[in-house]
């Protein structure tokens, strides 16, 4: 998982912008935690990331992160989750990225890549086609 994780990272913040990616430990077994910076105009930019596979993810991971910063305020906090998970709780402070390969149906996380797992949405019906006769002009009978 922690290699899907570090290709959603790669997929959002590119090396050829300048983000170089560290893991940092993290005080919560089932999230990992990220510092990312680069260089801009001569300042370091530093952005707090943190990926949950839980349904019903939490930023706790996130917070502590920050509180571990250590005066280095972060340009933004950012959380990958899962497609379909639950991010009504999330603050308005922490944008959240959906993962391209793994999501949640009917409450399973899934790997989304696999045609198994694809998901496939039923197109609605078209209206049936009322067939019509064409009107031709006769010939004037004079």
């Amino acid at each position: 998982m922690q290699t899907f994780a570090q290709k959603e990272i790669r997929a959002h913040f590119k090396a050829w912008d300048g983000w170089s990616c560290r893991e940092v430990p993290s005080p919560y077994r089932r999230d990992m935690t990220f510092i990312l910076s680069r260089d801009v105009r001569g300042r370091t930019e530093n952005v707090a990331l943190a990926v949950s596979y839980d349904e019903d993810p939490s930023t706790l991971a996130l917070e502590a992160l920050v509180a571990s910063m250590k005066g280095k305020a972060p340009k933004g906090q950012f959380l990958i989750v899962p497609n379909a998970a639950v991010v009504s709780g999330i603050p308005k402070t922490v944008q959240v990225i959906f993962m391209e390969s793994f999501g949640f149906v009917e409450g399973k996380l899934v790997w989304l890549t696999k045609k198994k797992n694809a998901k496939y949405y039923v197109p609605p019906e078209a209206p049936a086609m009322v067939e019509t006769t064409p009107i031709v002009a006769e010939p004037n009978a004079s």
